[in-house]
């Protein structure tokens, strides 16, 4: 192999190699194609002979028509049938067209529209044009020797076609005609000759032909390509592996200085070890197989108050680790430090104590490391540090952690993203989400969807630039109910004054909310119909005025007086009075708009805001329902009773500037309303 790869003129074999498979499969998908083209010409051919012979059972199955003689239908001398010929009391001639004179006739119009050859013969013909030529005589012989289709190629005059026959055999409706000729059903009675010219089709197999040539061609000269590359590249790796080995040879003697150097160099790393070991802000310790001290360094000796004699030499455990920070002594079970001698783990302890030579204990973070050579256990390295100040610092912070965990407000600790990190007890009595339900999630998850979405963007802007941010928002709880709570969020930054945390102090105002809107609802609605009293619709008719003024609109306002509403009180009673009044409040509410403001002004006085109407018609249209609708009998407590309702109407600015100017001038339309008979309306000023 190698000698293939290093010498060219080996290179040719793998090629011709190639070449024959690529010829074979030319060779076969050229046979393929063949086949194909013969095939689909087959296909054609049978496809024209059940038709045609369908057509001739259909005929067969009919038994013939007379047909009018003109120059298409002839009078058929081979037809021997008393009336093959009669005439309509018309004067029309007809003649007999017989099964087989119909099928001729199809076979003719074929021929005609088509460039097939079709020839209905028989080695029995009746009629002359129906004699077989020599190749049809051939077939028809095998037909009656039991012989199927055939298909053959044929050159004709110099120009190839396809030759297609087919037996057609006597059916039971043939042998009405042919009965007589000694035929019985399941007999050969002739065939069917079906020609068509092969240049189209071997076209269409010479173009599928050079497009497989051309993929093969490309096939070849792509995988040939390949393996020259190959080759090449195989070539070049070969006298590269032998340029290495020149190379590795060199390199081994260079390598020979090298660990020379090495050796010195690790000299040095072992004296800048040791420099290390002795600069270190940890006490180490190391310590041999039997727990003797073998190595302390300076941090150490501060640390346990020592001098080298009082450790060096000396059994380490039992010098710094004898007892427990209770004062019970340690045996060689309950030792971190004897197990790692012994069992060869490594330990970590921050809740131990390490005992100076003044008697003194010390709370330490420790970690016992075994020291392997070889897979052998020599001892273990101790480093450790005094966790005095951390102690204490925990202890600061275990106390401030009781103090928020039992804070009747709810608190809730994230990090500079927003990710939950803390919750405490009272957070999930308010919000009914345990600590687990929320840990990790972004405080979104009990948001309420009323808060403005610019509330949180002046929220998260605040106190992502360091300040503190108060404020009320409504929240939902986990089985999504609202509640109200004010909230105090406030970063928390580390030592080099980067905001690390979030905390946020949350109590629930949901009942002192709840009192506000009572207290709210007093003062600005009325008891009795629940519809805006006098000061609430002071306050929405200054709104109205101000957004017409602003979008140039017209505002209109109704003045209502009921008609007889003291005759009812006097009648059914005030019961009876205080229920018309809820009524004729919700039949004014079902006459306006939602944006529209239906207030009670005391008594049985009422008043329509129409923020924007469209002047007087929409105003009038307005008026008219509204008198309409009160007009309409009352039903209380079972009685019947009927007011009605004078309507003063003043437009904004067109009747005032003002709103009390635009309330007299109503008034003064509801009076004149009442002086000429009630139960109406009418537009201030000189408006009609």
């Amino acid at each position: 192999m190698r000698r293939v790869l290093l010498r060219y003129r080996y290179w040719p074999l793998p090629i011709l190699v190639w070449t024959v498979v690529v010829l074979a499969s030319w060779s076969w998908n050229q046979a393929l194609v063949e086949h194909k083209i013969v095939q689909l010409a087959a296909d054609r051919a049978e496809f024209v002979f059940k038709m045609v012979e369908t057509a001739r059972l259909w005929n067969a199955r009919h038994g013939g028509v007379y047909a009018a003689i003109n120059e298409h239908t002839p009078p058929s001398p081979y037809l021997q049938v008393p009336d093959r010929e009669i005439t309509t009391p018309g004067g029309v001639r007809l003649t007999m067209v017989n099964p087989a004179y119909m099928t001729r006739q199809l076979i003719g119009v074929v021929a005609e529209r088509t460039d097939l050859g079709l020839h209905l013969t028989s080695l029995k013909p009746l009629n002359p044009n129906n004699e077989a030529d020599a190749w049809e005589k051939v077939q028809l012989r095998k037909f009656e020797q039991g012989g199927g289709n055939v298909l053959e190629a044929v050159f004709e005059e110099g120009v190839e076609r396809f030759r297609f026959m087919a037996p057609l055999k006597v059916e039971a409706p043939c042998l009405k005609c042919h009965r007589h000729q000694g035929y019985q059903l399941g007999d050969i009675r002739g065939g069917l000759s079906v020609s068509f010219s092969a240049p189209p089709l071997r076209a269409q197999e010479s173009l599928q032909l050079q497009r497989i040539g051309l993929m093969h061609l490309m096939t070849w000269a792509l995988v040939t390509a390949l393996i020259l590359f190959g080759l090449v590249r195989f070539r070049r790796h070969i006298f590269e592996l032998q340029t290495a080995k020149e190379q590795t040879e060199s390199l081994v003697v260079e390598r020979t200085a090298e660990l020379r150097e090495q050796v010195l160099e690790r000299q040095q790393a072992e004296a800048q070890l040791r420099l290390f070991i002795e600069s270190s802000g940890e006490g180490i310790l190391g310590m041999d197989v039997s727990g003797r001290c073998t190595l302390a360094n300076p941090e150490a000796l501060r640390l346990l108050r020592a001098q080298p004699e009082h450790l060096l030499g000396k059994d380490l455990p039992a010098t710094i680790h004898s007892c427990h920070s209770d004062g019970r002594p340690h045996t060689a079970d309950s030792c971190a430090l004897y197990r790692t001698l012994h069992s060869g783990q490594a330990v970590h302890d921050d809740s131990d104590v390490f005992w100076c030579v003044d008697g003194a204990a010390i709370p330490v973070e420790y970690r016992s490391q075994p020291l392997y050579a070889d897979g052998y256990l020599l001892g273990a390295v101790i480093t450790f540090s005094d966790i005095s100040q951390r102690r204490a610092a925990e202890a600061a912070l275990r106390k401030l952690s009781g103090a928020i965990e039992h804070s009747p407000v709810a608190a809730v600790i994230t990090d500079r993203q927003g990710g939950i990190e803390y919750v405490n007890p009272r957070f999930s009595e308010m919000t009914g989400y345990s600590s687990a339900d929320v840990l990790g999630q972004n405080p979104r998850v009990w948001q309420s969807g009323t808060t403005p979405l610019k509330t949180y963007e002046r929220l998260w802007a605040t106190i992502s630039a360091g300040e503190s941010w108060e404020g009320e928002w409504q929240n939902r709880t986990r089985q999504g109910r609202l509640f109200w709570a004010r909230a105090r969020i406030s970063p928390i930054r580390n030592d080099r004054g980067e905001i690390t945390h979030f905390v946020l102090l949350m109590e629930d105002i949901s009942e002192h909310k709840a009192q506000e809107e009572t207290i709210w609802r007093q003062a600005n609605y009325d008891s009795l119909t629940a519809l805006p009293n006098r000061t609430l619709f002071a306050q929405r008719l200054n709104q109205a005025l101000g957004q017409a003024e602003r979008n140039d609109a017209v505002c209109a306002l109704f003045y209502i007086d009921l008609d007889g509403f003291k005759a009812v009180n006097d009648t059914h009673g005030h019961a009876a009075g205080d229920l018309l009044l809820q009524e004729v409040a919700q039949r004014l509410l079902a006459c306006v708009r939602d944006s529209d403001t239906v207030a009670r002004l005391g008594g049985d006085e009422f008043a329509i805001i129409l923020s924007q109407v469209s002047g007087h018609d929409g105003a009038r249209h307005v008026a008219e329902n509204v008198v309409r609708t009160l007009r309409q009998a009352f039903l209380l407590n079972g009685e019947v009773a009927h007011v009605s309702g004078s309507i003063g109407i003043a437009f904004y600015p067109t009747h005032a500037a003002t709103a009390d100017a635009l309330m007299r001038a109503a008034d003064a339309a509801m009076y004149a309303v009442k002086a000429e008979g009630k139960g109406s309306y009418r537009f201030a000023a000189n408006d009609a």
